[in-house]
């Protein structure tokens, strides 16, 4: 997979400097700005943007009636550069890629069988969760209140005959308060 780098100069360099300085100027105006992968989603004055960052550019989508990309959507990776990168964001991935396994299967389950899920790469990554937490506590505790809200998803989809998916449950709770 190639690595993309975003800088402000970079996005200087491949927009129009009328969008840049506008999105300059709204680079205040961001809320609720959300990272992952290479898609990077935010409320900018009002208007709601999700942008996909790719080799070639910028695939952004904006509610508001500017070309793309507009300069609310230029303003949300602005302030995601600004930012820094996520530590938890590959992290994040790939918890979301065991978790939607499980998700599946639980899915693929009928209401009257039994389930024993794997749980093993979902403890590995808790463990690195809880490594997250020595450095980035904050991130740690944001990602483990993800997980476990995915966690307790897929416990409502299917009867889990094993206490492993609500041990891991309750370890991302802990996680989540901070206490390992």
């Amino acid at each position: 997979m190639a690595k993309i780098e975003v800088t402000e100069e970079s996005l200087r360099a491949f927009l129009d400097g009328q969008v840049f300085a506008q999105a300059v100027a709204l680079a205040g105006e961001v809320a609720g700005l959300s990272v992952a992968g290479p898609r990077v989603t935010a409320t900018v004055a009002g208007a709601v943007v999700s942008v996909r960052v790719r080799l070639g550019g910028l695939d952004a989508r904006c509610a508001c009636p500017a070309a793309a990309p507009c300069p609310h959507a230029v303003a949300a990776v602005l302030a995601w550069v600004h930012a820094g990168a996520d530590p938890a964001a590959e992290l994040r991935a790939e918890l979301d890629d065991v978790l939607g396994g499980l998700a599946e299967e639980a899915g693929d389950c009928d209401p009257d069988d039994s389930w024993y899920p794997d749980t093993s790469a979902l403890e590995d990554l808790l463990d690195q969760v809880e490594d997250l937490a020595a450095g980035s506590p904050a991130a740690a505790r944001d990602l483990a209140g993800h997980v476990a809200e995915r966690i307790r998803q897929v416990l409502a989809a299917a009867t889990c005959l094993t206490g492993d998916l609500s041990d891991a449950l309750g370890r991302a709770e802990e996680l989540c308060r901070g206490a390992l």
